[in-house]
Parts: C-alpha cells; structure tokens; sequence
C-alpha cells in the first residue's frame, strides 16, 4: 500500500484528535476525510471546523469503513473499545494509529500486533524537549552507567470523568507514558521484575487503584522507585538518574509540561543548578512523532512505537496489575511468547 498521501479517518472526535489534527494540519501529506462519532454535536463541530461534507460524518463505524476513501484510521477513543475496533480496521483494510493503551488487556495486545500490519500506536511525549535533552544529556556519558532511577509523576486529578469505573487507571493511562519516556532516554533498559502497592486516598473519586508506588528491576542491576497517580494534592514530578560518576535530577509540573528545572551532582558532590535546554527550541511533540509515523508507512525503519515495540511496555504493565493482585515480585516476561508471568521470591 502507498502511503504517499494519508487520508485519515478519526474514530472519537475528542481533545487528542483534535490535538493531532492541528498537527496535521501542516503536513502537506495529509488529508482527513472522516470523522466517526456516537455524539452528532461533535460530528456537526467537525464538519464546520474542517470543512468536512455531510458524506464524511458517521456514528456507526462499519459504515463508515464500507464507504470511506481512508487508507489510515485514528482510534482515539476508551481503550476497552480499542481490540474490537481495531480489528474492525484491520479487516476493512486499514492501517490503524490507536491512542494509548494499546488496549487494557497484554493478549489482545499481542495478538494485534501480530497481524503483520503496520500499526502504531500514539506515543508522542518521548518527543517533548525536556526528554531529548535528558536523552543527551546521558548519551554524552556524564553520569556513566545509570543504576539508581526515581520516577514521580502524579497530578491532581480531583474529577475522575473517562476513568469513573475504570479499573488501574493509573498503571493503563499514566504508567504507559512514564515507561515509554524511561525507554526513550535509556534504550537499553530492559525489565526483570516489578512490585506495585496500589491505594485510593480518602478523597478520591475513582473507583480502582488511583495512586501506585512500585519497585522496578532490570536486567544488569538497575532499580527504579516509581510514585505516580491522579490523587495528589499538588503536581508532583521529580525523575532523578544516578550513575556511577554523579546524579541529575529533573524537576517540574509535569512529564507534559517543558519547564523543567535541572540540577546536576557530581559523585559526591552537592547539587547544582544545570540548563540542559539550552539551545534547544521548543517542540511539537506530536510533529515529531508524525514525521516518524510517516516514515515508517514509506518503508522507513520501524520505530518505537509500532504496536510490536510497544509491547515492552505492555508486558511492564500486565506484571504489575499481577504483582497488585499476588502482593509478590513478578518477572516480565522478554517476549510475548514468554507469556504468561511467573511469580519471583521477594
């Protein structure tokens, strides 16, 4: 299939699509033209802004997989529809981009990325300044070999809106991006076992786990401290890296906002203040990560966020939820055919 031109269909006209949309907008290679919605007010607000015909509006998406010129579907909606809408795109002949989670479930994520497609899914925040500066700032071998990782990432998210009812919210909605961003800055990482302690603070509103503080291991000796969730009091973002020659830390509002204080220690030494932006112009996450998409739908190298290499970050995940329920180390299986996990002594 050429690719030459995308012609997008976008399934769930909300703020990511939206998001992406602007994006595109200045993509010479792109063309939306159809929008699938269950909300007709959404559908009419699509057809104004875009300048969409009535023909390119739908809320049922057979239909409009049976009548569309699209060759590229964005699925961008609850992930507990994403394995049967995905499968529905596969079948009609397209190639889906699926926000993430992938899905809320490792097999079914597995089985899709096994359909030989190239499908990709919507991992966009390894691409924000503060990451590729950090991911430099290691390639440069300042810190040496990083041993010691500390990941705090959580937000107060006092209304629970698409995640009422939702089961591990954080782990599927926040940890996927964290993982992600961790792999993106320390490509070598690669994950042994976990432990999570999962608890819902008095004043949560959600209805499963809303706060995880986790024990990761990776192969070669690294640990990380994890702390994220959607019921603190105030942001909270922190990702500290030590090494065998010193350590960084990287402080913030969130992993989705740039401004971003830096402080550097040598082995020993006291912390100062470091502008490992500096030089480096602000970006568009979601550009990058189109221009890679795009790339990779013209025969370019597969990247990291094909359905394939997002595995990695799925299987991460599903021992997690598994060391919640078994309160016991869980080992993370390096394929998905090592599946399923085995519990770890403590």
């Amino acid at each position: 299939m050429s690719f030459d031109k995308i012609r997008t269909m976008i399934l769930g006209m909300g703020g990511i699509s939206r998001s992406m949309l602007r994006t595109l907008a200045n993509k010479s290679w792109h063309e939306l033209v159809a929008v699938v919605d269950v909300n007709e007010g959404a559908l009419q607000k699509a057809r104004s802004d875009y300048a969409l015909p009535a023909s390119a509006l739908f809320t049922d998406l057979a239909a409009a997989l049976a009548s569309s010129s699209a060759n590229v579907v964005m699925i961008n909606t609850p992930s507990e529809l994403h394995y049967a809408q995905t499968k529905a795109a596969l079948a009609a002949g397209l190639t889906p981009l699926v926000a993430k989670p992938f899905t809320n479930d490792f097999s079914q994520s597995a089985e899709l990325a096994g359909e030989g497609i190239k499908l990709c899914i919507g991992q966009q925040m390894r691409y924000r300044r503060h990451y590729l500066s950090v991911a430099e700032f290691l390639s440069s071998g300042a810190l040496g070999a990083v041993e010691q990782i500390y990941f705090l990432s959580a937000k107060p998210r006092h209304q629970a809106r698409n995640l009422k009812g939702f089961a591990q919210p954080v782990l599927y909605e926040m940890t996927c991006h964290h993982l992600d961003a961790l792999f993106a800055i320390l490509p070598d990482l690669r994950s042994q076992s976990v432990i999570c302690d999962g608890f819902m603070p008095s004043w949560s509103p959600y209805d499963s786990d809303c706060m995880i503080n986790g024990l990761f291991r990776f192969h070669g000796g690294a640990r990380m401290l994890y702390h994220a969730g959607y019921s603190t009091q105030a942001s909270c973002y922190e990702l500290r890296l030590e090494g065998a020659k010193g350590a960084l830390r990287c402080r913030g509002i969130h992993m989705s906002n740039d401004t971003m204080e830096y402080e550097f220690a040598e082995r020993g030494g006291a912390f100062r203040p470091i502008d490992l932006d500096r030089g480096r112009p602000g970006t568009d996450p979601w550009s990058l990560f189109f221009d890679v998409w795009y790339d990779y739908l013209n025969g370019g190298q597969e990247p990291p966020f094909s359905a394939g290499n997002n595995l990695k970050i799925l299987s991460v995940i599903d021992a997690a939820i598994k060391s919640l329920e078994r309160g016991a180390f869980v080992e993370i299986p390096s394929s998905p055919s090592d599946y399923p996990f085995a519990e770890t002594p403590t």
